[in-house]
């Protein structure tokens, strides 16, 4: 008897075709859920789009999981704008303090009433990662959103696979991920919350009582001692805080005796008595001085930095100053700890110095040149924990509060006053701002921290509305060196030396010195940890009335406003001035138009002495304002989204909806070219790879192509002042002595000098380009576009010739056509397809195809050139055609049998990583537009055989047709949904050990199904 098959309904196909939507007949409701709705991202071909900073990679691709969210739910422009106004498509630490760089392992898309979250797959805290989202959207707006939907994620090798939950109420998505509320209305309420909730998400005045809201999640332990020692600093009025501060006046001989109790009295006498070389403490710090030298000078670093301090004029200790009455609390003693630990670990000092990715203490770091003095030098400032005014949202009735409260700020000392820190001195700090989270879960005194802070901003709101949370008695005896031996749960165990000056009013400690490195001088770092004062320091102003969509916690300036995607939303940051004084000391101004379903969005905010730019530094007065404008267009589940910077073209994100499947591209713009180019040489490479190709003025000037028609070159200057239009400094490696530095900036192109223009190879830098006026020869070449233009090219001896006047590949033509000028020669002396198919080729950020004497070039983020870096993602030789006007990867790599097993219907329909490929024979039938084919369907317990096969070449993205046993299978985007019983014939192969002598594939595990009409007549079908 043979065995029953399964067989694809055409009927039903041409239903589909007609409807656009997936018709799903399903009797058995949990058949239905077993079969989860999803989508794939691919962003092989914006891979250009990563900075050189590997540790932004992930949090880059989760902010384009949210562009292909957006996409995958087709929001027009407007509810795009107002989700995604004030932040950013691409990552860089110059956009830093521009916009909203979400961080952590989840993203929210709000749309309408439904807040979609996107959460990883293997997320170990996932309740925690969803609720501090919609935590954040509530704070932001006031108000929950009336649904809530689930997206769980997983990012590959190119691709990000994204399977979608049902979407659920609100109410009901906080009680299953453990969200809790309370009445306090005494002292055991206000125990048995803070035992239940770890983490504080509000506090309200409901009907005059008090009521507090939080999660459930295992987190650090805060008590109603805790809780009191805030709230008694806000009802008299004062701010808790806590600072590690160096004593105001110079230190006394007592003090340095007693600083300096471990080493010998003979040699404080020598230090007291100005006998000890200030040059030789410093070798012997950096380890460059012998035993012989030192004559009995102690080895202790720490004690050789406090001596070289003092011979320095400089403070000898650090001393706590508690403010708020939390002296000899547990909350001051986690204050201390945080504070003198953060300093400790960001200069890599301590045993416990974190090992999570992507942190690195700045003793180990690189600084870039463009960032380094030109003389070695000293920086002194100050780092602290402060309150995160995003993440605070007061109403009349409630105090809301959004994912992460604290944050850590840096300062450094100037001239006169304080300025923003130097790219060496901020650099450690930035990442841990960036990435609080990881670091409180490995240190669970920073999740203290950022609990404390959370309740000192909602007690601040509620005693300011003169109600108070039950009191208890707090211990308030405890001293810091003897907490800190007594704790047996730190990650720092490390000797912290206490000391006891006799003037110091307060606990002491020595400045313990980071490892010796050199890397543009070395510095030392002071600061301390403010709690909740943003009601202090803002008061009950800086409000906006805003539509709920573009509504974000934090100061506004009060005229903000929008109406029919047109307006200004300016953010500010106020502090008090010495006097008292509530001040705007920076603003982020937001233009916002919209008009014929496009949007723009230009950012001005305030100037800066320092700003990064990838490695690089930006180079303009810091009384300039800092531009950045994005362009938005979405419509139908496609996005392009340009970005500019100090007038100056970003680059541009595509994504383009293709029912399941989401490609995402990007376009480099010459200023990200410029800085592509110019990284390079900061570390003594070439950077011809970056460089389209050079040629020299009227004025012997060497200019360098980076962009496409109209758009600037790139030249070098020496170093100096800025002057007019976008500067950035490069730095120069220099073996024998300091960093040398030059001024890169972008002119206007020289115009070409013949009628022809020769693009041909430099020895040691980009291409050159060679005019003339003689008719070139050699193999000539059509290079056609996919709006049906051709243009001629002529390649001989290595060389490239093409007219200079030529729209797509001249002189002014296109970006794609430069790109390609600077590789073709190379490529086209290598080996192509030679069936008829296509040759997928990169030449740098653009896609292209090679047959005969024929080129197919298309720009950056068009179907042809994605469609190509997509396929040749980790691949080296990769097959394509065109078919009706589209760019079709074709895979020809062989399927080898191994063995054939039994596993039911359900097993192999509803497992991940799944690609469905239905036999050429459909072709005619299959719909040419929307909806996946939808098979006729039988029960999921339905045992099927299974072929298993292994494949020699596995894509990150799958092919769009399968070559298999000399027939066609071409790729459909969702897997067969099940209806009513009938037959059909499954082929489907399974990866699995290689046969002897077959190449091990390169990419992750992946499931391919083959499926055959019924009667296994078809090419291909059959057995």
């Amino acid at each position: 008897m043979r065995q029953r098959t399964l067989l694809i309904t055409l009927a039903v196909v041409a239903l589909i075709a007609a409807a656009g939507i997936v018709v799903v007949l399903v009797p058995d409701d949990a058949a239905a859920q077993r079969q989860q709705p999803g989508f794939t991202v691919s962003f092989a071909a914006a891979e250009g789009a990563f900075s050189e900073d590997e540790s932004e990679r992930n949090d880059q691709i989760r902010d384009w999981a949210r562009i292909g969210l957006a996409s995958h739910l087709e929001l027009d422009t407007d509810r795009l704008r107002d989700a995604t106004y004030d932040t950013f498509p691409i990552r860089d630490n110059g956009f830093a303090d521009l916009a909203r760089q979400p961080t952590g392992p989840g993203r929210a898309l709000a749309d309408g009433d439904t807040l979609h979250l996107l959460v990883p797959r293997d997320d170990v805290n996932d309740k925690r990662t969803a609720g501090l989202l919609l935590d954040q959207h509530r704070t932001d707006t006031g108000t929950d959103p009336e649904r809530v939907q689930v997206h769980r994620y997983e990012i590959r090798s190119g691709t990000i696979d994204i399977i979608d939950g049902d979407p659920q109420s609100t109410n009901d998505f906080r009680a299953q991920s453990g969200y809790v509320n309370s009445r306090i209305n005494d002292a055991n309420a206000l125990a048995t919350f803070l035992a239940t909730a770890k983490h504080l998400s509000t506090l309200e005045i409901r009907d005059g009582e008090v009521w507090a809201g939080g999660w459930n999640w295992a987190g650090p332990e805060l008590t109603a001692d805790d809780v009191s020692v805030l709230q008694r600093a806000y009802t008299k009025h004062e701010q808790p805080a806590f600072s590690l501060d160096p004593p105001d006046d110079d230190p006394t001989e007592q003090d340095v005796r007693a600083v300096l109790k471990n080493i010998a009295p003979e040699i404080t006498e020598r230090l007291l008595a100005g006998e000890i070389d200030p040059q030789l403490v410093e070798l012997a710090i950096f380890g460059q001085a012998t035993p012989e030298e030192l004559r009995g000078l102690p080895t202790d670093r720490t004690d050789l930095w406090t001596m070289f301090n003092l011979l320095r004029g400089r403070p000898l200790y650090n001393m706590a100053r508690y403010e708020g009455g939390i002296a000899g609390t547990e909350v001051g003693m986690t204050l201390f700890y945080t504070d003198l630990i953060a300093k400790q670990w960001v200069d890599g000092v301590g045993d416990g110095v974190p090992t999570i990715s992507g942190f690195l203490p700045d003793s180990k770091a690189v600084t870039p040149p463009s960032h380094c003095a030109k003389e070695p030098g000293a920086e002194s400032g100050r780092l602290w924990f402060g309150q995160n005014d995003s993440a605070f949202g007061f109403t009349n009735d409630k105090a809301h509060l959004g994912a992460q409260s604290t944050r850590l700020f840096s300062r450094s000392d100037g001239e006169v006053g304080e300025v923003e820190p130097t790219y060496a001195f901020g650099r450690g700090l930035r990442w841990w701002d960036q990435h609080y989270q990881a670091v409180a879960d490995y240190e669970p005194q920073y999740a203290r921290l950022d609990q404390i802070m959370r309740w000192s901003g909602a007690l601040e709101w509620l005693t300011g509305k003169g109600k108070q949370l039950p009191l208890t008695t707090p211990r308030s005896d405890l001293k810091f060196a003897e907490w800190y031996k007594s704790r047996d749960d730190l990650k720092e165990r490390g000797d912290i030396r206490p000391v006891q000056p006799p003037s110091a009013t307060q606990e002491a400690v020595l400045t313990k010195p980071s490892k010796a490195f050199q890397n543009c001088g070395f510095y030392g770092v002071r600061g301390g940890v403010s709690l909740g004062d943003r009601i202090a320091r803002i008061g009950d102003g800086f409000k906006a009335d805003l539509p709920e969509p573009v509504r974000r916690a934090g100061p506004k300036d009060t005229n903000s406003v929008l109406s029919n995607g047109n307006g200004k939303i300016t953010d500010v940051t106020v502090e008090l001035s010495p006097a008292g004084r509530r001040q705007v000391v920076d603003s982020v101004e937001r233009t916002l138009s919209t008009a014929n379903g496009t949007a723009e969005v230009r950012t001005a905010a305030t100037g800066r002495q320092v700003i990064p730019l990838g490695e690089l530094k930006v180079l303009q007065p810091a009384t300039s304002l800092r531009q950045l404008a994005t362009t938005l267009k979405a419509e139908k589940g496609r996005i392009d989204y340009q970005v500019d910077y100090q007038g100056q073209r970003l680059g541009t994100l595509v994504a383009d909806k293709t029912r399941s499947f989401i490609s995402l591209s990007w376009a480099a713009g010459p200023l990200q070219r410029m800085i592509k180019a110019l990284q390079p040489v900061q570390k003594g490479k070439d950077f011809k790879d970056h460089v389209f190709y050079s040629q020299r003025d009227a004025n012997g000037l060497v200019q360098h192509r980076i962009g496409g028609a109209d758009e600037p070159w790139l030249v070098f200057g020496p170093d100096g002042p800025a002057g007019e239009g976008l500067a950035l400094r490069v730095g120069v490696p220099n073996a024998q002595g300091p960093t040398g530095h030059l001024l890169a900036k972008l002119a206007p192109r020289g115009p070409p000098t013949g009628g022809y223009m020769t693009i041909a190879a430099a020895p040691d830098g980009p291409p050159v380009v060679q005019f003339g006026n003689t008719p070139p020869s050699g193999s000539q070449y059509q290079v056609r576009t996919p709006d049906g233009r051709t243009s001629a090219l002529y390649v001989h001896d290595g060389k490239a010739t093409v007219a200079s006047a030529d729209p797509l590949l001249g002189h002014n033509g296109s970006v794609e056509g430069a790109a390609m000028l600077r590789d073709i020669a190379d490529v086209l002396a290598k080996p192509g397809e030679t069936d008829a198919l296509l040759t997928a080729v990169r030449f740098g950020d653009v896609g292209a195809m090679i047959g005969k004497q024929e080129i197919f070039l298309s720009p950056p983020g068009h179907q042809w050139s994605t469609r190509v870096l997509e396929a040749l993602n980790g691949e080296t030789s990769v097959s394509m055609r065109i078919t009706d006007g589209k760019a079709i990867h074709v895979d020809k790599s062989p399927l080898h049998r191994v063995s054939t097993q039994q596993l039911t219907l359900g097993e192999v329909l509803n497992s991940p990583g799944t690609t469905f490929y239905v036999n050429e024979s459909f072709l005619a039938s299959l719909p040419t537009k929307d909806g996946p084919v939808v098979a006729d369907a039988l029960p999921q317990n339905l045992t099927v055989t299974v072929r298993e096969v292994t494949k020699e070449n596995r894509q990150a993205v799958p092919a769009d047709v399968q070559q298999h046993r000399g027939a066609d299978w071409m790729r459909i985007d969702t897997a067969p949904r099940i209806g009513t019983p009938t037959g059909l014939n499954i082929v489907i192969t399974l990866p699995s050990a290689p046969p002897s002598g077959t190449k091990s594939p390169a990419n992750p595990a992946a499931r391919i199904v083959l499926i055959c009409p019924e009667d296994d007549g078809a090419n291909g079908c059959g057995d």
